[in-house]
């Protein structure tokens, strides 16, 4: 009996799903075999091949994919009812070998050992813990638009070009893993216009390892929303870590305006929080912010407006299918959950800080 390639790519499926199955219950296994030794040769071929390139290598495949699966099905409908299975296999084999590709190139991040474990913080925090960093959020924005801006009541402008405000990031990123040395300069999708009206602000191919953010946006949001993407470049799955991790970054750096796009970050999802428990408190909040920052709030607010669609709602509903199937339960809710992230990466610093004074606090015991 002949077994076709086609039947082979099916019965694939089988050993992929096992893998899958073995990495989702052995997160450090993954962590130390597929994200501590093959990612990074993995990533280091594509930031070789593609990293120099100024365009976006994998938006022109998507594109080609594209066309091709469009003229697969021309060519095969006519036959569906004269061979439904045969077209069935290539469809199916079509879609396994994408997957294949998928979890070798990146897919298996999502089942490496969680940033907190790594970190030795909790996720777990109490509504006073929420509140104590949103009051020190609101005193970091405020201070950071004061430094920024020659009125509190004025919005904070980025003064740089996109161009320049690219490489700023790339050389401002500041990833938690000394394994990787060098990260690759975020690109313009040349599909910022359809993510607008998806709802996108950024994405990672997972084929080509390229991180590249809708350009259209405010350039305050471009910060995070670039570094959001180069913690996933480099191989932080997690919706909520990438989140923590371009916070941090953007806080830690040395540029004001990347500090204050950091600052507000972190704020605009601490108040969501706060919002969901306690609306009148969360109101109190907002109105301490200086009214310059709400401005910059509502400029992003009113981007984001402007592209509503009645079709957004599936590509969120798809984007948040995608996300529970790689194994964040919490599906698109999941970005909201870097704020257990935050609160308890800085408890841990002041504890810290307190643990290292303590011996000055106590007289020597005489012997």
């Amino acid at each position: 009996m002949r077994i076709n390639t086609t039947t082979l790519v099916c019965l694939s499926a089988l050993p992929l799903w096992l893998l899958v199955r073995y990495a989702q219950s052995n997160p450090h296994a993954t962590e130390l075999f597929y994200s501590k030794y093959y990612y990074p040769f993995v990533l280091k071929i594509h930031q070789t091949l593609l990293g120099n390139i100024p365009f976006s290598v994998g938006d022109i495949l998507y594109l080609a994919l594209l066309l091709l699966l469009t003229q697969f099905f021309i060519k095969k409908i006519p036959h569906w009812r004269i061979k439904p299975l045969s077209i069935f296999l290539d469809l199916f084999s079509i879609v396994i070998v994408l997957a294949w590709i998928f979890h070798l190139s990146w897919g298996f991040n999502y089942h490496r050992l969680p940033l907190n474990e790594q970190l030795g913080i909790s996720l777990e925090y109490t509504e006073q813990d929420l509140e104590d960093r949103l009051d020190e959020l609101i005193e970091m924005s405020n201070r950071s638009h004061s430094a920024l801006s020659t009125s509190d009541t004025l919005a904070v402008k980025i003064p740089y070009s996109k161009e320049v405000l690219a490489e700023k990031i790339k050389l401002d990123f500041i990833f938690p893993d000394p394994m990787f040395l060098e990260t690759s300069e975020v690109k313009k999708s040349l599909f910022s216009l359809p993510l607008s009206y998806m709802g996108f602000a950024g994405y990672l191919n997972p084929f080509t390892l390229e991180s590249q953010v809708n350009a259209l946006m405010p350039k305050l949001s471009i910060i995070t929303t670039a570094m959001h993407e180069m913690a996933h470049q480099l191989g932080h799955a997690s919706e909520k870590e990438a989140n923590f991790i371009a916070y941090l970054s953007a806080i830690k750096s040395s540029d004001p305006y990347f500090q204050f796009a950091g600052h507000t970050f972190a704020f605009r999802y601490c108040y969501s929080e706060m919002k969901k428990i306690d609306p009148k408190k969360a109101a109190e909040k907002l109105k301490a912010l200086n009214p310059g920052i709400i401005k910059n709030f509502k400029a992003l607010s009113l981007f984001w407006k402007q592209y509503e669609n009645p079709f957004e709602f599936i590509f969120e509903k798809t984007y948040d299918s995608y996300l529970k199937a790689n194994g964040q339960k919490t599906g698109i809710k999941s970005y909201n959950e870097m704020v257990g992230l935050v609160i308890n990466y800085h408890k841990k610093q002041i504890n810290t800080e307190k643990v290292t004074q303590r011996p000055n606090n106590f007289t020597k015991k005489k012997i």
